[in-house]
């Protein structure tokens, strides 16, 4: 049986196998891997910032998605005290993005959608969960690019997976590093983009916007940039 401890679920987890990884069907966790860095650290941290509020948290959070505390939990609080001491959110989210970079940067997979499906009730705290993300230094990230925030938004629509899969694809070809408008923004523009042009299939403006709580005058406004003029069928 599921708790919630904190505010924060706790899983019994039940084992699938996925893309060679095994994977908890309830909360989707990658699992077997939350200890590879166990021998790091033997015991508990000496000094006093573990007697702090956000170190509790910090702590409280990695358990509860099953993160080994003393692997994590004093590089998730320097992170945050170097970068995010001065964010405007929640510790949470602060935490979320912090232990998403962490693991990132350490190689070890767990996808953003995971941590923010555990984490936030609703897609807005879902986006607001990816800023204090990007304020982290992003030289060492291979994908630096808004795939992490496309995978969170477009699990909260009705499309089908293989439409999914092929906004994703198109996202890294079609975004454009230089353009003004939001990563939200185009993830709707080029979602709108290839429901008409590939699929041939009526999608609304309308409809995409309410799936990712947007406006629509923003994404009209991008379909008309200079940018988009310059795509083709791929």
């Amino acid at each position: 049986m599921n708790g919630l401890i904190n505010g924060f679920i706790m899983c019994d987890h039940e084992e699938i196998l996925e893309y060679g990884e095994y994977i908890c069907r309830k909360c989707g966790l990658v699992l077997g891997q939350q200890y590879i860095s166990e021998k790091i650290y033997s015991e508990s941290p000496k000094n006093d910032k573990n007697k702090s509020k956000l170190y509790i948290d910090i702590c409280n959070i990695l358990e509860n998605i099953n993160l080994n505390i003393y692997c994590y939990a004093d590089d998730v609080y320097d992170l945050i005290n170097k970068y995010l001491s001065d964010f405007k959110c929640e510790n949470e989210l602060k935490i979320g993005a912090s232990i998403y970079y962490v693991l990132t940067i350490n190689n070890i997979a767990c996808h953003f959608n995971r941590i923010s499906r555990l984490l936030c009730s609703n897609i807005n705290d879902s986006k607001k969960l990816f800023k204090p993300y990007q304020v982290f230094p992003q030289q060492n990230i291979l994908s630096n690019n808004i795939t992490k925030l496309a995978e969170i938004v477009l699990s909260f629509t009705t499309f089908e997976k293989l439409d999914k899969n092929n906004i994703l694809r198109l996202l890294k070809v079609l975004t454009c590093k230089h353009c003004s408008y939001s990563p939200i923004t185009q993830i709707a523009g080029i979602s709108y983009w290839y429901f008409k042009i590939q699929k041939k299939q009526k999608k609304s403006i309308k409809i995409i916007c309410e799936y990712l709580l947007i406006s629509q005058n923003s994404v009209h406004l991008y379909l008309n940039h200079s940018c988009v003029n310059k795509w083709t069928t791929i």
